[in-house]
Formats: C-alpha cells, structure tokens, sequence
C-alpha cells in the first residue's frame, strides 16, 4: 500500500528538466523513444530530444522509466528492538499472530512473506510511501524490510528496522501476541527515560563501547552530545531567549572519546551522549573491525534507542584494518544485533539495581 496520497503529475518542464540529468543515460531515452515508433540518431544532442519529447503525450511507462533512474535507492535501515517478558509465547500463538497481522496488511497492498528457521520467524514486508519532500520523479519510494521474532531462554526478542511504517507493524504483531496467548506479558525497551542524570546517559554509552561482550574498542570515529533546551520559567520566558543555547554538539575524527572538547562538553554534566560510532573487534581472534552506530531518536527523554552495524573493515596484513569497508553479511550483522542488546540490557539491570540500593539506603 501507498502510505501517504500523491497528488503529483508530471508536466512537460518535469519531464524535459529530467531527461537533461545524467542519470538518464541515452539507452532509457532511445527507448521511450521507440516506443512512439520514433528512431531518433545518436548525434541528436540530448537538449533537442528533451525538448521534443517534452511536447509529446507522456504515459505511466515513462514515468517509471525516469522513476526508476531519478528515485532513490534505499539504505540499510537501523535497527531497534522489543523484548516481551514474562512466560513462554507458543509457536503456534506466534503463527496465528503473524497470520493475522499477514492477511490485514495484504488487504491493504502490502507483499508479504513468512519465512521460519526452527522457532524463529522472519516476516519481510514489501510497502510503497510517498516522500513530497523529494523531486517530482522520486517522490514514490519503494521499501522492503524484515521484522524477526526470536525466542530466547528469558524473553521474547521482536526485532524490526527503525522506519515508522515497520514499526506500526512490530507493534501490530506484538498486540496479536498477546492477544494470543492472553496477557501477562511485559514489554520492555532499550530506554534512559527514568535517568534523567547527564553523567549517567553518558556513562551508558561509554559501557557499551567499551564492554561489548566478545569484542574490544579499537576506536572511536563519532560522538553526538546533547543539552537540552531549558524549560519554561513561570512567566513563560525560556531560558533560551535571553541566553545563547548550543543543543548539539556532534565530533567525528579518531579517538573522538579521549578528546579534551568532548571531556570539557560531559564534564558540566549538562551535556550527555546520545549517539556514538565506533570500531569493535574480536577478542578472540585476529578478525575485521565492525563499524558500529547506536543512538536514541529521542535525545531529551533517550527513547527509542536503535543500532547499525555500517559496514566491516577486514584485516589485513600485520594486524592492519583495510582502508575500505565494505557490506555486512546478514550474519556478522546478526552477531553484533545480539551483542548489543544484551550488553544494552545488562547496562539497565545495573542501573536498576543501583537505584534499588540507593532507595534502600535511604529508607535505613
């Protein structure tokens, strides 16, 4: 289904402005060409023929043509994760859900398909949107994601990129869930919301790079920091229109986390981290470097946390990382999913614990 109504169509300067750009190579407009019975010669400049073709009556087969030139190819999208805790969700409760979830959006348009690896399910959903933001001929994109259900020994793991449609439909399986196996479930996420403290967002971010289970921090590439706008005063007048406010900070280079600007900016304990990048590699092995990212989308409250495992650097001789990085493959990618949240996890049950501590030091 088409999420969002285009109202465009293309006009006659659309259509000439896009066959003058040079991503439309001359085979595609020799095409469109024949397709009207027309042979056009190679020596013909390209202006020319834009300017006739523009004139012409122009069909849903030219657009596509042009779409498929002009739009845009879509990126790996980061990744975010639900937990369901509580007791055991049956297979065959899992399946009904995600029958269920299946049929409603095939009713809408969508393409789906379900795909199971022993008590795993991959459900890859094929959707269009509309983007009014872009040019005219790649305003419709279309987009394909994979949301993974994992059960594990403690929890129930709901894996989906972090794309607002694809989480609709996480959100959507995990109502079925429950639906299905009667309640009782608690959902949790990666989420600082109830530690407001900068020194400790801060520390969060310093824990996981530093920490991640069966790796080591070779460096860090990029820092994002973050200091809120002030609230309200009781007369209404923000802080920020008396005062300059700096609200992002963003560092990138090498060893960004021993660097005296980034100390200087947490040291006041205003400014936190909400988004960092940085090269993991195995403790185990000599292996390649892991370009990771993991942020909050939401920097004020640090909700909706989310990683991308950007690309790997593989190792080459003496002990040196390559220069250039390429894909991951859907295992490595897997691999560093899995460490990551589990050190996300341990990270907020230690927080947790010490705030259990500290409340009960204070009721002695």
């Amino acid at each position: 289904m088409i999420k969002g109504s285009s109202i465009y169509y293309a006009t006659d300067k659309n259509i000439y402005d896009a066959l003058n750009q040079s991503k439309v190579d001359a085979e595609t407009i020799q095409t469109m060409f024949r397709r009207r019975n027309i042979v056009c010669s190679k020596l013909t400049k390209r202006e020319e023929l834009a300017r006739f073709f523009s004139r012409l009556p122009h069909d849903y087969l030219d657009h596509q043509d042009l779409s498929n030139r002009l739009g845009i190819n879509p990126r790996r999208e980061r990744v975010t994760a639900v937990d369901l805790l509580g007791k055991l969700v049956p297979m065959d409760a899992t399946q009904r859900a995600i029958d269920t979830v299946k049929s409603k959006l095939e009713s809408e348009g969508d393409t789906v398909r379900v795909n199971q690896d022993g008590c795993k399910f991959y459900v890859s959903v094929s959707y269009s949107i509309v983007d009014y933001k872009r040019s005219e001929f790649s305003q419709l994109q279309h987009r394909t994601g994979v949301v993974e259900l994992i059960p594990e020994s403690d929890r129930y793991v709901i894996r989906s990129p972090k794309s607002d449609y694809l989480e609709i439909v996480r959100d959507k399986l995990v109502q079925e869930i429950l639906v299905e196996v009667g309640g009782g479930l608690i959902r949790k996420e990666i989420s600082l919301y109830e530690y407001p403290l900068a020194s400790v967002r801060s520390k969060f971010f310093y824990d996981l790079m530093s920490d991640l289970p069966g790796f080591y921090r070779r460096d860090v590439t990029d820092v994002y920091v973050y200091k809120p706008l002030p609230d309200e005063d009781e007369d209404g007048t923000t802080q920020e229109e008396i005062d300059p406010h700096v609200e992002r900070v963003m560092l990138k280079g090498v060893g960004v986390s021993q660097s005296d600007l980034l100390n200087n900016l947490t040291r006041d304990k205003e400014y936190y981290i909400v988004k960092v990048g940085w090269i993991a590699q195995s403790v185990l092995a000599k292996g390649a470097g892991f370009d990771i990212e993991a942020a909050f989308s939401n920097p004020r409250d640090c909700t909706g946390f989310s990683y991308i495992l950007r690309g790997v650097y593989d190792l080459g001789e003496g002990n040196r990382l390559s220069k250039t990085r390429r894909s991951p493959s859907a295992s490595e990618a897997d691999v560093i999913a899995k460490v990551i949240e589990q050190k996300a996890r341990e990270l907020l049950i230690l927080l947790a614990n010490e705030d259990a501590v500290e409340a009960s030091n204070e009721t002695v």
